[in-house]
């Protein structure tokens, strides 16, 4: 009987032990669980906030490139015109994002430029918080037993609009949706006949043909930027015989997709594009009509409008026909009179379909097709918005380690520069 009583007094010790073991381990398991749950609730917020901060850093560097400040290295400086509307535009794209169920506060020292890359590469920098000393910290949920009630995240991100003019070295630009009238890197404004471009007498350089740099940067009349430019389709201001047109993906044949859609054709600097026989007067006029929605030649016809700033920073306005009703009469960001043109070396094009080699882009905002329009010429009236030059790089196309893309209503691209958390 005692061995009996010893017996089961040994097994009532071991369920107690076991008990013990089975209390603890459910703690510790429960311990750990609840800071798993809550590490994997701070990581998927802190996702959150570096794709706000990337998001509204992209958009603050898209602002540099319609304020004409990466052609503009005169007004590229801190403090410039560029910077309130591009921080103004970071804040807002931040509070269209939610960072842990609440909309993102970006404030203005959030908000950083940088001009030191390079004179036409302005760069912003957003950082995203939900901190305890901004009073927005994260909540935890089952940390809280241990005294810890809150979380601090945040995250950084920093984008440029990439002008690679003047530059030996970089990846090159491919442009897409290029408009298919070829320009030649001949400057006849007064004030930039110097240097002189011997293939087109008189005239000077839109750029560089030896660095690839911006010839005359900055805002008109010093600059090139928001110069007004005709191009001349059909009558042979470049080149006799030929019609400043090229083929950027239509052959030789109807050009009106080209000009008043977008081709899915990519150009790289150093790309050949070649001349387009025949005058196509009758696509080319309602073509660009087409394209801007103006009813008719010349202004006033319904397409958007475009103001330059003495800064070089310009304003476009909706026009009456443009195709969202809501933007008319109202200051708008993106027009599809926002155009992007091949710049090629301005020599003389002989008769028959010949090429010519793209040294570099240029932005421009279409105003108009002009209604003097004399026999066999069609004038395009344009304001220059950017440029930039390919210098000796070249490229192909589709490598994304090499290429960067611009084109259409954006010739300089926008990029992110330093890597999540740097």
């Amino acid at each position: 009987m005692r061995g009996m009583k010893n017996g089961v007094r040994a097994r009532g010790s071991q369920r107690g032990a076991t008990l013990i073991l089975v209390a603890v381990g459910l703690g510790v398991f429960l311990g750990i669980s609840a800071l798993a749950i809550d590490l994997a609730m701070l990581y998927v917020t802190r996702n959150e906030a570096q794709r706000t901060a990337d998001a509204a850093a992209l958009a603050g560097a898209k602002v540099f490139v319609t304020s004409g400040c990466t052609s503009a290295p005169g007004g590229c400086v801190a403090g410039g015109p560029q910077e309130a509307p591009a921080r103004n535009q970071a804040e807002t794209i931040g509070a269209q994002n939610n960072v842990g169920g609440q909309a993102a506060n970006i404030q203005d020292p959030d908000v950083t430029f940088d001009y030191s890359a390079s004179p036409f590469d302005p760069r912003i920098t957003v950082v995203v918080q939900r901190t305890k000393a901004r009073s927005n910290a994260i909540p935890t949920f089952f940390v809280k037993i241990f005294g810890v009630t809150t979380a601090d995240i945040g995250a950084k991100a920093t984008a440029e609009a990439y002008n690679p003019s003047g530059s030996s070295t970089g990846p090159t630009i491919c442009a897409s949706c290029l408009k298919p009238f070829m320009l030649g890197n001949c400057d006849s404004s007064p004030s930039h006949t110097t240097p002189a471009n011997p293939n087109c007498p008189g005239q000077g350089y839109f750029i560089d043909p030896s660095t690839g740099a911006i010839e005359h940067p900055g805002p008109y009349p010093t600059g090139v930027v928001g110069q007004e430019w005709t191009i001349h389709v059909g009558g042979g201001q470049i080149s006799p015989s030929q019609y400043e047109v090229v083929n950027v993906g239509c052959g030789q044949g109807n050009q009106v997709p080209c000009i008043a859609g977008c081709t899915t054709a990519v150009w790289a600097c150093g790309n050949t594009l070649n001349t387009v026989q025949g005058a196509k007067v009758g696509q080319i006029r309602p073509a660009v009509n087409t394209l801007i929605h103006a009813t008719g030649t010349g202004p006033g016809n319904g397409q958007d409008t475009i103001t330059m700033n003495p800064d070089g920073s310009w304003t476009i306005t909706g026009g009456t026909n443009n195709p969202n009703p809501n933007l008319v009469g109202k200051t708008i960001t993106n027009s599809d009179s926002l155009v992007t043109l091949p710049i090629y070396d301005g020599h003389v094009v002989n008769p028959g379909i010949q090429q010519i080699t793209i040294i570099g882009y240029m932005q421009v905002f279409i105003e108009y097709e002009n209604q003097q329009a004399q026999a066999g010429d069609i004038p395009i009236t344009v304001r220059i918005l950017n440029v930039t030059g390919c210098g000796n790089r070249t490229g192909t196309c589709g490598n994304s380690s090499s290429t960067v893309q611009g084109g259409g209503e954006s010739l300089i691209p926008v990029r992110l520069v330093r890597n999540p958390g740097s």
